[in-house]
């Protein structure tokens, strides 16, 4: 097993330990300089990194019960990928949101991440209206380059992954179990077609993980951490995409909601949200103009140049503004403002007014 490997190993056994959680996670990464000797640590030093006597206590009695080799071996075995966060492949935008995932399961191509990367999310009872606007949606987003996120359920889930892959476009279905155990299982024939039109699996369960009702907020946490706006097609008063609306919120990012009858259940929720301020939307281009993004420049974009490719890795997703970038990345404000410039009409980054820009990608 390689040293990135090994690495990975650790974290997938102490994942296996439902109690420990992201907090967890955070308190062992910063008091130990590895996982491997964090796994190896007496149950005093554990105490010294902040955790609790009952988690210490749990940490000592999990270890004695997990091979970690075997652990990992499994993961092989079932062909997925494992991303911590202290990779460099770690999606930048969800470790930006309140106690992120120590690690990520994957199957699939995770560079679909690098895109604009939009959620969409609703009721698992959808109507035929939700339905439908879920699926022209995300046929158009998908086919200028948006990258859908969603959670795989029945209904508006469903919906947007399916018109994603009809449209020829990329989507991400993060997932309230391990990998091993699609939910629900009628979406399993989806869940494969995801992956064979060069989509993406997502969860920070371990195999073996059941969909338990308590997953599921965890869940709809990284779908709003990985899009850079979560768009809520129809919701009840109590619907999960509310919550995945409030996580999007606290993460700074933008919240756009279809209106709805406001005699129907399945609206109430969206029709809340537009009351609170999110964007009211009825069409793709509604979402794509918050964005300062139209279809024609989206459509199909030529590859940046090796020096734009490198500015652009460098600026943040914030709006910034130019003095501040100037100072940031060393560079003459004349040579950053043709950039930007350059990276504007290529549809990379927004000119936010006022010398500020922000990242879109």
């Amino acid at each position: 097993m390689s040293s990135g490997n090994q690495n990975s190993a650790y974290y997938v056994a102490f994942a296996r330990l439902p109690k420990l959680g992201p907090k967890g996670f955070a308190l062992l990464r910063s008091h130990f300089p590895t996982m491997a000797e964090a796994w190896q640590a007496s149950a005093g030093e554990l105490k010294q990194a902040g955790l609790e006597t009952s988690l210490v206590q749990a940490i000592i009695a999990h270890r004695q019960k997990i091979d970690v080799a075997a652990s990992y071996q499994e993961i092989e075995k079932l062909q997925l990928e494992v991303v911590t966060i202290a990779d460099p492949i770690y999606p930048k935008l969800l470790k930006e949101i309140y106690d992120p995932p120590a690690l990520l399961f994957i199957r699939g191509d995770l560079k679909i991440l690098e895109n604009l990367c939009l959620a969409i999310v609703g009721s698992r009872r959808a109507t035929s209206y939700g339905l439908t606007m879920a699926r022209e949606i995300a046929n158009t987003l998908a086919q200028v380059g948006v990258t859908i996120i969603s959670g795989l359920a029945y209904g508006i889930d469903a919906s947007a992954h399916k018109a994603t892959i009809e449209a020829g476009g990329k989507t991400a279905a993060v997932m309230a179990s391990g990998l091993d155990q699609i939910y629900p299982s009628a979406n399993h024939k989806l869940a494969n077609e995801i992956l064979d039109k060069g989509g993406l699996w997502i969860s920070e369960f371990p195999p073996q993980t059941a969909p338990l009702k308590q997953n599921f907020p965890f869940r709809n946490r990284i779908i709003a951490g990985l899009a850079q706006g979560t768009i809520v097609i129809e919701a009840a008063k109590t619907s999960g995409a509310l919550l995945t609306a409030k996580h999007a919120l606290e993460a700074n990012r933008e919240v756009f909601a279809v209106p709805g009858n406001a005699t129907s259940p399945a609206s109430v929720g969206t029709n809340e949200l537009l009351k609170q301020g999110a964007h009211l939307i009825t069409e793709a281009s509604d979402v794509l103009s918050a964005f300062g993004l139209k279809a024609e420049t989206t459509a199909a974009r030529e590859p940046l140049t090796a020096d734009l490719q490198s500015l652009l890795e460098k600026l943040p997703y914030e709006p910034t503004h130019l003095e501040t970038l100037v100072r940031l990345l060393n560079l003459p404000a004349s040579n950053l403002t043709s950039g930007l410039t350059l990276l504007e009409l290529k549809g990379y980054l927004k000119d936010e007014g006022s010398g500020r820009y922000r990242r879109l990608k």
